[in-house]
């Protein structure tokens, strides 16, 4: 029997923690979680496929997923020079809350005898109980930007350009939506899509240069929300835009690492790598990676070995993932660059993106199988 303690009650540390109780029963898994249980940041996520047909989608673990309202969409839409155009996204893709889904699976990970301790304060390095466990998993976030316990594990951080921020709206949208918009002299990108009957997700971008012109930071947040709802008003339809707390204008934080693990201490989730919202596979990255870490621990005969297996199959999909994330990234924030394209030349921009990297999917897909062929 070992001993594992998981940082973070997140989509990683649920998934890792779930999966491995049911690989290893007798083995004594813990969670703690700095917030208390009811603060879970965040409006929808995109995941693939339907639940219980696609096994990258968090959902198909769930006994009942419907519960969770879950939205399915097919279509992409981009609007450039005001002009929608649609086409297929190639694969079905699921929208769900993000609080519900984090919620299910902490009910899952207790209803198999998983304890979750809320309100646990950051460990220091020293306050780590490294001798208390056989493995520590650290799945707590873009919070490893300061509590990363260990130097050899200090993130390597890059800042986009632009400003964003997660919007919630009751306007309800049927297609992946993409927004290019100029307003005045400015121009403004905005990302949204259904995750319930009920709401959307709106991602909203802009360069710094257009939000220091807007005045957005010196704007309350009520009155940024209203300039923005005006801005897209035409896809709004005369709903608002709803902000949470904590998730105000921010410059996407990159965090990256050249390996995943010190000792007994290992990465998963954003954490090791975070990725820009405009690829939309960070869940998918979350799974796919706790799903590797379980393989690795099921298959070597230890701890250490197991560790140093798990770090040669994921870090290469990892830098692949950052890869994909960092062309993505790149091409919106110098996309001002592009604006006097027609549609058909924006489009072929967008489209080529990431065309020059190996394909994502397929990775996640390879490494995925392996790791559920246990």
């Amino acid at each position: 029997m070992k001993k594992i303690l998981v940082i973070g009650a997140g989509p990683a540390g649920l998934m890792f923690a779930s999966q491995l109780k049911l690989a290893k029963p007798d083995w004594r898994i813990s969670i703690v979680e700095k917030n208390d249980p009811q603060e879970v940041a965040g409006w929808g996520v995109v995941l693939p496929g339907k639940p219980g047909q696609h096994p990258a989608n968090p959902l198909s673990y769930l006994e009942r997923p419907e519960t969770l309202d879950p939205q399915f969409v097919e279509d992409f839409k981009l609007v450039h020079h005001n002009e929608p155009n649609l086409m297929s996204t190639g694969v079905l893709l699921c929208g769900v809350e993000r609080r519900g889904l984090v919620q299910a699976l902490r009910a899952r990970c207790q209803s198999l005898g998983i304890d979750i301790r809320y309100e646990s304060p950051l460990l220091s390095e020293e306050q780590l109980p490294l001798d208390d466990y056989d493995l520590i998993v650290a799945a707590n976030g873009i919070n490893h930007k300061t509590s990363h316990f260990t130097e050899a594990l200090a993130p390597q951080l890059a800042y986009g350009s632009n400003k964003y921020i997660w919007y919630g709206t009751s306007q309800l949208f049927d297609q992946m939506n993409l927004v290019f918009r100029t307003h005045g002299k400015d121009i403004f990108i905005a990302h949204a899509y259904k995750y319930s009957s009920r709401m959307s997700t709106f991602v909203v971008e802009c360069s710094e240069e257009t939000f220091a012109r807007a005045r957005l930071g010196e704007m309350s947040e009520e009155a940024a929300a209203e300039y923005i709802a005006g801005v897209f008003k035409a896809e709004l339809n005369g709903h608002g835009l709803v902000a949470q707390p904590g998730l105000g204008w921010r410059n996407f934080m990159t965090l990256s690492h050249d390996r995943s693990y010190d000792g007994k201490l290992v990465l998963i989730g954003d954490a090791l790598q975070s990725g820009h919202f405009s690829i939309g596979h960070g869940t998918t990255m979350a799974v796919v990676v706790a799903q590797l870490l379980v393989k690795a621990l099921c298959a070597e005969s230890s701890v250490a070995a197991a560790l140093a297996s798990f770090d040669a199959r994921a870090m290469p999909l990892v830098k692949l993932f950052s890869e994909h994330a960092n062309s993505s990234r790149d091409w919106f924030e110098t996309v001002d660059g592009r604006m006097h394209l027609s549609n058909a030349e924006f489009m072929q921009s967008f489209d080529a993106r990431r065309k020059a990297l190996p394909p994502l999917p397929e990775a996640l897909a390879r490494n995925l199988g392996y790791a559920l062929d246990r």
